[in-house]
């Protein structure tokens, strides 16, 4: 009889702590979540806003035409062109601004060719480059362009390509 009321006394131990467990993580949660939504808190779409703002194009030579006009939102631009023979070339300058209200730094610039990869037309930057700054209210520009590669000894003529400009920025801690 002492081993059955052993029995029992462990199983009311046990039942006591897994009952207040439970009550102490139904109360943690229901005082928890009240105290997070009360915290202040920014989205990301207010402090956070940079982005092209603008695009024109800055230069033509030779024989080379605009395929597709150049388009931009605010996290990417894409533009085609159409170039003939060598010495056509294309340019587009992009203006960024940083509106938001964080400091930001280029971490990496990335062109994209949208269509079939070939080495009849390649793609040169100037003007903003990795690691720049971008603070608060500043605006930088961009200038791409796209060449007829001098070097192509394939007897094709006549190429166009079609390419996204994408840059990242991250927070700037001076």
């Amino acid at each position: 009889m002492n081993k059955n009321a052993n029995t029992e006394s462990w199983k009311s131990v046990v039942l006591v702590v897994v009952t207040l467990t439970a009550l102490l993580v139904v109360c943690y949660s229901s005082f928890a979540q009240p105290l997070a939504t009360k915290l202040p808190t920014r989205t990301n779409s207010v402090a956070w806003d940079i982005g092209f703002t603008n695009a024109v194009e800055s230069s033509k030579s030779g024989n080379a035409k605009e395929l597709s006009p150049v388009n931009f939102t605010k996290t990417m631009a894409t533009f085609g062109v159409y170039l003939k023979e060598p010495g056509d070339q294309m340019s587009y300058k992009f203006t960024i601004k940083n509106s938001g209200e964080l400091d930001a730094k280029v971490e990496s610039i990335y062109i994209i060719p949208t269509n079939q990869a070939s080495d009849a037309i390649f793609f040169t930057t100037s003007g903003l480059l990795v690691g720049d700054e971008l603070d608060v209210g500043q605006t930088a520009e961009i200038t791409v362009t796209a060449a007829f590669n001098p070097n192509y000894v394939n007897s094709a003529t006549n190429l166009t390509k079609s390419v996204t400009i994408l840059i990242n920025y991250v927070q700037n801690s001076h």
